[in-house]
């Protein structure tokens, strides 16, 4: 039996803001002197073939401190984490024999999506990873919002007392230079290519990044697919593919960034966003966000981007000075630093099942939205 501290189970080709919450976990275990097992599953969750491993993720196996755990293999850990629930959604093909003193699922995606239906069914999750590691894990949320969420299968259901919210380095996301110091100010946006990842009509997604002749937009992951509709101005608008430039390097070459999306999307956090953030970047967000960052953004609808962005504008001085004051408030929560205390919480919680508090569906709701899921996965 291969020993370990720390054991990670993902699909490698999650990409975005999951990835990037499982590569900074790693780095903060690393820098913790632990020793850490990654395993690799093959989810039935993604269905294209273009849908490729992520080399970053594939790639940990190379670090110091790290392995990659062979298919069928016998380890223990003090602790496991699996990511990504609907990584877990069924049984994966992969086996893996854990002895582990704590297993978590940390729910990065909500179970309930924007119109109220179930994407996926947390005790179904639970079940298919005691097939597939004979375990049951404890839930930990990435935000309130997946709590809220998530409570609503409790009793049946536990969760960690405090949510795993994701980390940041910030010595990997800085400023290098100044907001409003070009000669024409720049509003952009960056996300994997989802088309949920954007308003839902073409005019909201142009009123998103509206800022008017005197700015440039600048978007870096504009979904493969398209729209089935033109979107009005974005032919003038600067787009790369996703990933095309590292994310430091394109948030450090606007000036604000924006972000809204579909009523059907339900974000989870918006690791894009903190990111922005410690960047010292201002940010104009969906409303729907405002219980994530609260007082470190400012919230409107995509019609009232252009009002917001003169007024960002105006007064660069002041809008420079709050966007270092965000930057500070982002690391003193989420910086790595954080991690050893996390891991000893982690260690001795005592977990959570009870319904007290916000919850998105009564029991009855529950049960009828996963009846629904269910005939859904039958067809």
């Amino acid at each position: 039996m291969e020993q370990f501290d720390i054991v990670l189970a993902a699909d490698p080709r999650f990409s975005g803001g999951t990835a990037s919450a499982l590569l900074a976990d790693v780095e903060a275990f690393r820098a913790l002197g632990a020793k850490v097992g990654i395993f690799l599953v093959t989810s039935d969750f993604f269905q294209d073939a273009r849908e490729q491993p992520n080399h970053a993720v594939t790639s940990l196996g190379e670090l110091d401190g790290v392995s990659l755990i062979a298919n069928g293999a016998t380890v223990s850990a003090e602790l496991a984490f699996f990511h990504h629930p609907l990584a877990f959604a069924h049984p994966t093909p992969e086996r893996l024999n854990l002895t582990t003193k704590r297993a978590v699922l940390v729910a990065h995606h909500p179970a309930f999506r924007g119109d109220g239906s179930l994407e996926y069914n947390p005790l179904q999750v639970n079940r298919s990873i005691s097939i597939s590691f004979g375990i049951r894990p404890w839930w930990a949320p990435v935000s309130g919002l997946v709590r809220q969420q998530l409570r609503s299968f409790s009793p049946l259901l536990r969760m960690t007392n405090a949510d795993w919210i994701n980390l940041f380095d910030p010595g990997d996301w800085h400023p290098t230079r100044p907001i409003f110091d070009g000669p024409r100010p720049v509003v952009g946006r960056h996300s994997r290519p989802d088309r949920l990842k954007w308003p839902d009509t073409a005019q909201a997604i142009a009123d998103s990044l509206s800022a008017g002749p005197d700015w440039d937009v600048r978007v870096m992951g504009w979904p493969h697919d398209g729209f089935p509709f033109e979107v009005p101005q974005s032919a003038a608008w600067d787009v790369l593919e996703f990933n095309a430039k590292p994310v430091p390097d394109f948030v450090n070459s606007i000036d604000v960034f924006a972000y809204h999306f579909s009523g059907l999307w339900v974000e989870a956090f918006g690791r894009t966003v903190m990111e922005a953030m410690l960047i010292e970047r201002p940010c104009l967000l969906d409303p729907r966000l405002e219980g994530t960052f609260g007082e470190l953004a400012t919230y409107c609808e995509p019609q009232n981007v252009r009002q917001h962005l003169e007024q960002l504008r105006a007064d660069p001085k002041t809008t420079q000075s709050a966007a270092r004051a965000t930057r500070a408030a982002v690391i003193d929560t989420y910086s790595s630093d954080a991690m050893a205390r996390r891991l000893e919480a982690l260690k001795i919680d005592t977990g959570i099942t009870s319904r007290y508090g916000p919850k998105t569906a009564s029991p009855s709701t529950t049960l009828r939205k996963a009846i629904g899921l269910a005939r859904r996965n039958r067809r």
